[in-house]
């Protein structure tokens, strides 16, 4: 969604299970997504806005409330303005002008806006409680985290160690052809090893989640994954890319050669491995063309997937990933991108055996680099520089640790972060404004006049079936519930290196786990304290941790207009994903299934196909946004604001609503407004630095 910040590391949070297809609304901080986002925002507030707010700034009735919170926001709003530009012209830049010039783009961070600020306090209060000398906890896993975070820390021990960790693994696995002596006949025992002990991701990603088409039960799922830059267009436009896969290659050498490696023939060898990558981009599906999931769903037999992908054994690849459960030809399998997977098994075969261990390793050596030494992370900082303009070396380690061990421990460091700030009452006024923006979207859904009666009762059936999820999830306080989920994973006080090994085999087993229980309402797919929240499909719900239940978005003591300006946005956004372009698949049980009638579907997708074509338009920094790409995001923050702004009063503005000082119009003018300046970002560097 538009207010996602924090990407989970790897998808490691254990405690819950996910396929990283399935969250709608936990979309990636690209800049021009946000910026998409704030032009909608500003087009829909425009008119609201400048046409009323003259209006009733004079009207009588609409007193000035001078309380301590409205006189803190409408200071922040008009700190945000740039009232040297004509709403009419940029209305971007007019509410966010002065927000970007008092907010430039610290050291280290390659954007910046509301959520990372929000981010960063909700880090530094897990910094206090974690380095606390009295630190004192009955529950074990809270205990884990403190040791975890501290070994972390330990910079001195990680520089003594080196790279010598990483080489005994290697070795361990047996060898590398780039460092030195290799076995040349172990490609299963490697991929087993990469892909299923330490969970890298080469060629393919295995995940255990809620079958789509029957969302009571778990399954085996399957998806195409292997590019370590983060589009495959970096690999595609090679003219046009040069500068970033020059410096990518040369990260490449550097870390082989970090490692041991020739060098006479390191840069070759990882050439190789580049040019193996390419061909993974080149049957890489795009992620605009994969957006109708029931094109890209495959279920069959592991002894269909053999005959479909038959390179590798998938029967002992599986078995060996979910260990110990037992597994037959006959086990059901859901495979996304059938071609991708018989295209990679040809790719396989066809090439050298020791460009496959060369590539199989640097999957493993991507993995866990991040647990090295700074020599290490100096060579990904020059990537890091090449793509996006930052240093990572302007972060501090501490907060590096936290997110770390939010990856790791997540839910017991929520535990920690709900009890020192998380107010109870919250939960319950969280609810309450759900249930408000409900009735307000199902108003909405009565007057499109291009739906049917059928789909439309059908439609308002699956919004009443929404299941909110509000702050935490309840095992988090139960000290013997949150021990038992981190029950097993171990945890060295002197080695960092060691414990995200460890973390990586724990969640492996923590997955086949899954896979014979069915799903789960109470279980989360976002940790308390995360500046997030998201829809998801197979179990119809949407959640709002405790983490974005903050000002600026919410808070007690704020006017009902300004909560629904802030969070009320979010929760409407999150809402309207369930009827989005990938939402509205499902049915009120998060079943996979065609529900709509076909007149309603067509005019559907008539709609959709204009909201498309509109943001096609839109250009930042001299790139046009992929409206496609972006579609169930934009669908969202449509419906989002439109469900806030009626629940507020927008349309009828009661004569109670007093005005904000110093802004012009009523109470819900500067709610809007105030909506507009949590979404101002300030840009980041251009995409080559």
């Amino acid at each position: 969604m538009n207010v996602a910040l924090q990407e989970l590391g790897a998808g490691s949070n254990v405690g819950f299970q996910k396929g990283t297809r399935q969250l709608l609304g936990s979309r990636t901080q690209l800049e021009l997504v946000l910026a998409g986002a704030s032009l909608l925002l500003a087009a829909l507030l425009l008119g609201c806005l400048v046409a009323l707010g003259v209006q009733y700034h004079r009207d009588p009735s609409h007193s000035t409330c001078l309380t301590e919170a409205c006189i803190r926001v409408a200071g922040k709003i008009l700190e945000s303005l740039d009232r040297g530009v004509s709403p009419c012209e940029d209305f971007y830049q007019f509410s966010c002008g002065g927000w970007i010039r008092r907010n430039p783009l610290p050291d280290g961070r390659s954007r910046w806006n509301t959520f990372n600020s929000l981010w960063d306090q909700n880090q530094a209060i897990l910094k206090h409680l974690l380095e606390n000398t009295t630190f004192n906890s009955s529950s074990e896993a809270e205990q884990k985290t403190q040791r975890f975070y501290l070994s972390c820390l330990q910079v001195e021990r990680i520089e003594e160690l080196g790279a010598q960790p990483l080489r005994d693994l290697i070795e361990k696995i047996g060898g590398w052809n780039i460092t030195g002596p290799w076995d040349q006949d172990n490609f299963m025992e490697v991929l087993k090893a990469v892909a299923g002990t330490y969970r890298a991701t080469p060629f393919f990603t295995v995940y255990i989640s809620a079958d789509s088409k029957s969302s009571n039960s778990n399954v085996i799922q399957v998806d195409q994954s292997g590019l370590f830059l983060p589009s495959r267009d970096y690999y595609l436009n090679r003219t046009a890319n040069e500068k970033v896969l020059t410096a990518y290659l040369d990260y490449m050498e550097e870390l082989g050669m970090l490692l041991g490696g020739r060098p006479t023939s390191t840069r070759e060898q990882m050439q190789q491995v580049l040019e193996l990558e390419i061909q993974l981009a080149n049957i890489t599906v795009p992620q605009d063309q994969r957006r109708d999931e029931e094109k890209i769903y495959h279920k069959m037999s592991i002894s269909e997937l053999q005959a479909l992908a038959p390179s590798m054994d998938w029967l002992e690849f599986l078995s060996f990933l979910l260990s110990p459960l037992e597994l037959s030809d006959s086990e059901p399998v859901v495979v996304y991108g059938m071609d991708y997977l018989q295209q990679v098994s040809e790719l396989i075969n066809r090439t050298e055996p020791s460009i496959l261990n060369n590539y199989l390793i640097w999957n493993l050596v991507q993995k866990t680099t991040s647990s090295l030494d700074r020599r290490f992370e100096s060579a990904q900082e020059k990537l890091l520089e090449t793509l996006y303009g930052t240093k990572k070396s302007c972060v501090p380690r501490w907060q590096t640790c936290i997110s770390n061990t939010d990856d790791a421990l997540g839910f017991a460091l929520g535990s920690l972060f709900v009890k020192a700030t998380f107010d109870r009452q919250s939960k319950e006024i969280a609810e309450g404004m759900i249930s408000e923006i409900r009735t307000a979207f199902e108003e909405a859904l009565g007057q499109l006049v291009w739906m049917d009666e059928k789909t439309r009762q059908a439609a308002k059936e699956k919004a009443d079936a929404i299941y909110d999820m509000i702050g935490f999830p309840d095992f988090i306080l139960e000290p013997k519930e949150l021990d038992d989920v981190y029950d097993g994973y171990e945890i060295s006080e002197d080695s960092f290196f060691q414990n995200m090994l460890n973390l990586y085999n724990f969640s492996a087993k923590v997955m086949a786990d899954q896979l014979r229980k069915s799903p789960s309402r109470d279980q989360w797919s976002m940790t308390p304290q995360t500046v997030n929240a998201y829809y998801l499909p197979t179990k119809n719900e949407i959640v709002f941790p405790a983490g974005i239940l903050q000002a600026p978005f919410y808070a007690r003591n704020h006017p009902k207009a300004l909560n629904f300006g802030g969070i009320g946005v979010v929760m409407g956004h999150e809402l309207t994903h369930a009827f989005d372009d990938q939402g509205r698949e499902y049915d009120k049980e998060g079943n996979l299934r065609p529900w709509w009638q076909n007149e309603s579907l067509a005019a559907f997708r008539n709609h959709t196909a204009c909201m498309e074509e509109q943001y096609n338009q839109y250009q930042v920094n001299g790139e046009r946004l992929n409206g496609r790409q972006t579609l169930g995001e934009n669908i969202a923050d449509n419906g989002g604001l439109k469900a806030a702004y009626n629940v507020s009063g927008l349309t009828s503005p009661p004569a109670a609503e007093a005005c904000w000082p110093g802004v012009k119009g009523a109470g819900w003018v500067g709610a809007g407004l105030d909506g507009l300046v949590a979404h101002c970002s300030v840009p980041r560097l251009t995409k080559h630095g």
